[in-house]
C-alpha cells in the first residue's frame, strides 16, 4: 500500500506502465465534471471508475482485496477514513468473486484520512476499506483506477 499526493505520482511510474498511464490520466484531465461510471483507459489493462457517493455509517467493517488488479484510488472532493491491512492469511467471509475480482475479509486495520489531491495504491497483497467518522465530509467524489497486474 502506498499513500501520497498527486504531485508526487511520477515517483511511482516505475511500478508499471498501467500505473503511469492512470496517473497521467489524472494529471491531464478535468475529473471534476465527468459523469459517474466506468471508462476504459487502456483496453483490458486500465479502467477508470468514477464514484459520487454519500457516506453512511455502518457497524460492520469488511475489507476487500483483489487478485487481478491494483487499485489506485484518487480523491477529487470530500474525505474518507481508509483502512488497510496486509492480506497475509485472513479468511474470506464469502467465496471470492472472480468476475468482480473481489473478496471480502474481516481484519484489524490501520486507518488514514484521504483528502482531495491524495491517492492510495492497493496491491493484491493489500486489504482496504472506507469507513465513516464525524470528521469526514458527507459527499465524496473519488476516482478508482483498476490496473491489471502486469
Amino acid at each position: 500500500m502506498i499513500i501520497d499526493r498527486i504531485e508526487n505520482a511520477s515517483r511511482y511510474y516505475a511500478l508499471g506502465n498501467g500505473l503511469a498511464q492512470a496517473f497521467e490520466h489524472i494529471k491531464n484531465n478535468d475529473l471534476t465534471e465527468i459523469a459517474p461510471g466506468s471508462y476504459p483507459i487502456i483496453r483490458d489493462k486500465v479502467r477508470m471508475i468514477v464514484f459520487d457517493s454519500k457516506q453512511t455509517n455502518t457497524d460492520r467493517i469488511t475489507m476487500e482485496g483483489h487478485r487481478k488488479n491494483i487499485d489506485i484510488q484518487y480523491w477529487i472532493s470530500g474525505s474518507e477514513l481508509m483502512g488497510y491491512a496486509p492480506l497475509l492469511s485472513h479468511n474470506l467471509l464469502e467465496p471470492f468473486n472472480e468476475e468482480k475480482d473481489c473478496g471480502n475479509c474481516s481484519a484489524d486495520a490501520s486507518f488514514t484520512r484521504l483528502e482531495p489531491g491524495m491517492f492510495a495504491i492497493y496491491f493484491p497483497t493489500d486489504l482496504h476499506t472506507a469507513v465513516i467518522d464525524e470528521k469526514c465530509n458527507s459527499t465524496v467524489r473519488k476516482i478508482v483506477f483498476k490496473v491489471c497486474v502486469e
